[in-house]
């Protein structure tokens, strides 16, 4: 079942997550404000009269953020098709390879 999952997984799991997350998101209010807030406060923090090493310091950890928070949520999408796999396994609702 482990080798199953790995192929899935291995096998471009990053467009299947856009594929399916990019029409759920341009459909959900909440998100869809955020996006909206995130667009004001980057214009707010535009216009601050910061010298270039502190701008350039935090538009850094802004990035990392933004990077890691993607990558835990690749994980989260992997993880969530793992364990629906698992349960679907256990269930005997789908039967791995090696049970044929």
């Amino acid at each position: 079942m482990e080798d199953l999952i790995t192929k899935i997984v291995e096998a471009g799991i990053g467009n299947v997550i856009d594929k399916h997350t990019d029409p759920l998101l341009l459909q959900d209010n909440e998100y869809q404000h955020d996006c909206r807030d995130l667009d004001e406060l980057e214009k707010r923090y535009m216009e601050l009269d910061l010298f270039p090493k502190y701008k350039m310091i935090i538009e850094d950890y802004l990035a990392c953020l933004d990077t890691t928070n993607c990558r835990a949520n690749e994980l989260y999408y992997i993880a969530g098709i793992r364990d629906a796999i698992l349960f679907l396994s256990k269930t005997g609702i789908i039967k791995s390879g090696a049970d044929n």
